[in-house]
Formats: C-alpha cells, sequence, structure tokens
C-alpha cells in the first residue's frame, strides 16, 4: 500500500511543478577538425554540457531534456538560422538541490569563410572572390518538460525561441 501512495504523490507533486524548481545552467563546448591547417574550409564540432538541477524536496523522474544547436546558413542571399541538430532524452534528478549532468553528441559544422584565390602568376595574377557557404554555429535552445509542461529552459539568444 505505502508503494502505491508514494507513487500517487509523486504523481501528483509532478503536475505541480513550476519553472522555478528546475535550473540549467549550459556551458559549449567546441573544437576545431581541422586536417590541413592551411584548408580554406572550417570545421568545428560543438556540444553542449548541460546540469538540471532539482531544487524540490522529492525527486524528479520521467523528465525529458530536449536541446536545438542552431547554424547560420551562410548562402548569398540567405539570411537565415536553421537547426542543424537537435534531440531529446529521458532524464530523472535527485531531490534537495541535486543535479544531473548531461553532455550532447558532438555535432559538426562546416563553413567556408570569404576568401579570394589566385590564379596566374606574378604579372599576371587575377584574384577571384569566393562567398562564404556552409553553416556555422548560431546558439542553443535547451528544455526541460515534464508532459507538455516546460519546467526549466535555458537559451543563448532569445531570436531563437520562436525558429522552428
Amino acid at each position: 500500500m505505502n508503494f502505491r501512495l508514494s507513487i500517487f504523490f509523486s504523481l501528483i507533486f509532478a503536475s505541480m511543478l513550476s519553472a522555478g524548481d528546475v535550473s540549467i545552467a549550459v556551458k559549449v563546448d567546441s573544437e576545431n577538425k581541422a586536417a590541413d591547417s592551411k584548408a580554406v574550409e572550417k570545421t568545428r564540432v560543438h556540444w553542449l554540457n548541460i546540469r538540471v538541477t532539482n531544487s524540490t524536496g522529492s525527486k524528479l523522474e520521467g523528465l525529458t531534456l530536449k536541446w536545438k544547436l542552431y547554424a547560420a546558413n551562410l548562402q548569398r542571399g540567405h539570411d537565415d538560422v536553421i537547426v542543424e541538430k537537435s534531440g531529446d532524452m529521458n532524464i530523472s534528478v535527485d531531490a534537495n538541490g541535486r543535479f544531473a549532468d548531461i553532455t550532447t553528441p558532438k555535432v559538426p559544422f562546416t563553413y567556408t569563410p570569404l576568401h579570394s584565390e589566385k590564379s596566374g602568376t606574378s604579372r599576371r595574377a587575377t584574384y577571384k572572390k569566393v562567398d562564404e557557404s556552409g553553416h556555422r554555429y548560431h546558439g542553443f535552445h535547451v528544455q526541460v518538460m515534464n508532459g507538455d509542461t516546460v519546467v526549466g529552459e535555458a537559451i543563448s539568444n532569445e531570436s531563437l525561441r520562436h525558429l522552428k
């Protein structure tokens, strides 16, 4: 009987979670993935180290962590931000200020910066401008969900909030 009561009270308590009960701290890590330092094309890998802290008096189970990494689309004529990679995972966090540390998968962002290329030799050399292209890291959005309710959120830039 005690087991059933504890499940009942945990379900009632979980439905009463508010946005202040779960806090999220996000650290963006990155590294270069260049095989040749003189190569024009750049690849930079980004991932998130997320700490979800539970300030309530009971363990939170059945939460969903949703994350998105955004990229700036560097194609000429386009000035938009797109979702490069997203994911979600089920998490649980112990009570009384305990936390859970989560690391997202590494996501490569490959782009070519604006540059010029030389053709010809010395006196007759000409330079041709090459536009930037590819996807460069732009930001992140992380949410902790209890069913359909957002109980914690972290975002790198408020303009990313309404992007799909």
